[in-house]
């Protein structure tokens, strides 16, 4: 009897503990499949984007390449498609581009295509024991379809090309299809250690040698320009003959950067080269990089587009006759061009020069400009055209014309046309199509930001007129209140154009529009769905449970709110876009709060897969908020920032939020904040200034104290601009802050209002930012851990400013959608 008592507690016993097992696991299965589900979700929304870039008219076919995130790899890929404009529908399978392959520049007539390769060397061909890269250029002709020649371009003639072609760099053809022009770093001059010893060989080149100068800023280690161009110091320009192989430096431009041999100070960086329309000069922006005594220091250059530039022509005809020749024979005896000449000696800010088809012996050069320039990151600028005359290859004297010129405030010009409420805000765009004129050199087409859209707008070169395209890619789903942001890529051959469109939950369709839409461009305009391209698997990662699919235009909804607010002295509307959750019902919903980087950017009403993500996934609301400070209401309301940032930005997004609130969709106990750069500086103030509205934050590489990151940032005049006002950073000068001017920047630092946050608290950080050094989220970091609040910290190693590696990214949007799981 005792022993069938004791088996008995004995399997009792057993049978609990495996119970009791059982109910252990059962969270970590529930934690697993919740994992899961949110990053087959996130996989789901990332594979749905459609990133274009590349995109031309050749021979009846549009070309655009596409760029797809690869999380198996970390990496992104590159897709080429290849649609005919007379029947979209019979188009090639798209093919993968190599990732050696940097550029590919069609010719005029389309006959050729130059195409930018990146390659390896094999050590056993150089015999120098060590792979290296070089750059070859290759030249396809009929139609593209035959390689006819490859053409390496000489490590010792220039550096890298640059293929930065959103900013500095570019490739363009000749108008008898010849030549190219491009830009191309400047090569170090030669340096050895004090101890190095040297052959027979060596002791030839022993003049041009700088003996212990390889840790020298200046000679062996460049100046670069900041955030995301550390290895960009210096760029030149140089031709290549595209039969001979042959390639000239541009010997005539400002400095003669590209001739240095003793340093790469320099004096400009040169940039955006375009061939003249009748082939005797090349026309291009030149950066100041210390020569026109603005830059005493290289400032960061990316999303800094107030960084002083101005129009150049060099005449490049004799160059290109020393080109054509064969051989090196008499090249001595040749005559050289003319001196440079700047286009646009009265101008502080000019760029993206570009030309107009030639009629009766004269070409238009049109460009971008603002001639008093302005010392905050972005604004609006003027359209400025040249007459070029073909003869004598020149720009017309006296033939400078103001076609459109900057906006103070909405609605100051144009016809009173309106967008989403807002009229005519000027033009805020960073660069024009290479495309943009119309066959007739009558009209420009160009995209820019008017509110929380970007349209296409037509501008009169007769009279100055601005006129937005009205036309819809989906108009046949019977919508009334659509408001897409929309996108000019390039005219057809016929006169018609290429376009895009995206809106918050549609990714970007391409289309076309017929070649009448100048002339019926204020009516509604009939547009072709070019591709309506489907998801591109961005992983292997395949789980078990499926998660909620993403069909485009569906799952959540967006509109755009105005308010115009009560403080602040330049009286323009906070606009805000807001997405719901299409299944919510009555319930009210979590709101998480994003104002935009920058902060003199935008967020328009554009596909982004982690905002669809946060909403139709999360079950979150979404308020994108453009504060005054944002580019596309006008100049005034831009600059009005300046000196304020931290207080009228904070009151924009509080406006805002609180406008969200009013319309009965959200919770207000559930409010949170999540912001990037200038974003995360304002997610830390608001959790700071707002502790009850704000409840839970997520910020990337926030700007936190700005009197400890003045002088360690690359962008040291946002220090001074956005928290002191305009004028108050010295351009000729470089200097840290004074007493009064390091409390002021206190004042306005997040880390002033840190005694009064009690949000819990995501914080990311790439630890290769320059823009805003690492060390200002680790300060918030800890200073938070120390308060005992909820903190987590996000570190990635190999991350720069944007945490745009794809990983990374992958990483922190799932991370930051689980903390307002858990504390929202």
């Amino acid at each position: 009897m005792l022993a069938l008592l004791l088996l008995f507690i004995i399997i009792s016993s057993s049978a609990t503990s495996g119970l009791s097992a059982i109910k252990s696991t059962i969270p970590i299965m529930n934690q697993q499949h919740h994992h899961q589900r949110d990053a087959a979700a996130y996989q789901d929304f990332v594979s749905s984007a459609v990133d274009f870039s590349g995109c031309y008219v050749r021979n009846g076919f549009v070309t655009a390449t596409r760029s797809v995130r690869d999380i198996d790899t970390n990496s992104r890929r590159s897709f080429v498609y290849n649609i005919p404009l007379s029947s979209p529908s019979l188009a090639a399978p798209p093919m993968e581009l190599s990732a050696k392959i940097k550029a590919r520049v069609p010719s005029p007539s389309g006959d050729k295509l130059a195409v930018l390769v990146e390659e390896s060397v094999p050590s056993d061909i150089e015999g120098k024991g060590q792979d290296k890269k070089r750059h070859v250029m290759e030249i396809w002709t009929n139609k593209g379809h035959q390689l006819a020649k490859r053409i390496v371009l000489p490590s010792t003639i220039h550096g890298p090309v640059c293929t930065d072609f959103a900013w500095f760099g570019g490739i363009s053809w000749s108008p008898d299809e010849t030549a190219l022009v491009y830009s191309a770093e400047v090569n170090k001059p030669k340096t050895a250690s004090y101890f190095a010893t040297s052959s027979k060989e060596d002791d030839k080149e022993e003049d041009d040698t700088i003996v212990g100068g390889q840790y020298t800023l200046g000679v062996g280690k460049k100046e670069d320009w900041g955030e995301k161009y550390g290895t960009t110091a210096l760029l030149a320009l140089f031709c290549l003959n595209v039969s001979t192989g042959k390639i000239g430096a541009v010997e005539n431009v400002p400095a003669c950067t590209n001739t240095a041999s003793q340093t790469t100070d320099g004096n400009h960086v040169l940039g955006q080269p375009i061939f003249s329309p009748c082939g005797q000069a090349v026309v291009y922006t030149g950066w100041d990089a210390g020569g026109g005594g603005e830059m005493p220091r290289r400032l960061g250059a990316i999303y800094c587009y107030h960084r002083p530039c101005q129009i150049y022509s060099s005449p490049v005809s004799q160059l290109l006759k020393t080109l054509e020749i064969d051989t090196t024979e008499d090249e001595d005896e040749t005559v050289a061009d003319d001196n440079f000449v700047c286009i646009t000696p009265n101008d502080r800010l000019s760029r993206s020069p570009r030309f107009s088809p030639p009629s009766d012996g004269v070409a238009k050069l049109a460009y971008l400009s603002h001639t008093k320039g302005f010392d905050t990151h972005n604004g609006c600028m003027a359209l400025h055209t040249s007459d070029w005359c073909m003869s004598k290859g020149s720009v017309v004297d006296g033939s400078k014309k103001v076609v459109v010129d900057v906006v103070t405030l909405p609605g100051e010009r144009g016809d009173g046309e309106t967008i989403s409420g807002l009229k005519f805000p000027g033009l805020f765009l960073n660069q024009l199509s290479d495309r943009c004129f119309s066959p007739d050199g009558k009209f420009i087409l160009t995209s820019s930001q008017w509110g929380s859209v970007v349209r296409v707008v037509s501008i009169s070169l007769d009279d100055g007129s601005v006129t937005p395209l009205s036309f819809d890619m989906r108009d046949g789903d019977n919508r009334n209140d659509a408001e897409p942001s929309q996108q000019f890529l390039c005219f057809t051959d016929d006169g018609g154009a290429i376009v895009t469109q995206s809106e918050c939950n549609y990714p970007t369709m391409l289309g076309s529009l017929p070649s009448s839409f100048l002339t019926d461009a204020k009516g509604g305009l009939s547009s072709q769905v070019l591709a309506e391209l489907p998801s591109a698997a961005t992983s292997s990662f395949s789980p078990s449970s499926a998660a909620s699919g993403f069909k485009a235009g569906s799952g959540f909804s967006f509109k755009i709110m105005n308010i115009l607010p009560e403080h602040g002295d330049v009286k323009v509307d906070v606009s805000s876009i807001l997405l719901l959750p299409d299944d919510a019902g009555n319930e009210k919903l979590p709101l998480i709060v994003v104002p935009h980087g920058g902060p003199h950017s935008a967020t328009p009403t554009s596909f982004v897969p982690s905002y669809g993500y946060l909403c139709q996934h999360g079950k979150y609301a979404v308020l994108h908020v453009n504060f005054r400070g944002s580019t596309g209401f006008g100049q005034a309301a831009l600059e009005s920032l300046a000196g304020n940032a931290g207080t009228q930005d904070v009151l924009d997004v509080v406006a805002a939020t609180r406008a969200a609130i009013d319309t009965g969709a959200i919770d207000p106990e559930r409010v949170g904040i999540c912001g990037g750069s200038h974003g995360g500086f304002l997610a830390a103030h608001l959790s700071g200034q707002h502790p009850d509205l704000f409840k839970v934050a997520s910020m990337r590489n926030p700007c936190i104290n700005i009197a400890s990151m003045v002088t360690a940032t690359d962008i040291p005049d946002w220090c001074y601009v956005e928290t002191l006002g305009i004028g108050k950073y010295e351009w000729d000068n470089f200097r840290a802050p004074s007493k009064e001017e390091n409390d002021k920047m206190w004042d306005n630092s997040p880390i002033a209002h840190l005694e009064n946050v009690k949000a819990p608290t995501l914080v990311a950080l790439g630890m290769k930012d320059r823009r805003v050094p690492p060390s200002q989220g680790l300060e918030y970091f800890h200073s938070l851990r120390a308060k005992s609040l909820p903190t987590k910290l996000l570190v990635y190693e190999d991350c720069d400013h944007a945490i745009d590696r794809v990983v990374s990214e992958a990483d922190f949007w799932i991370n930051t959608k689980q903390w307002f799981d858990k504390h929202l």
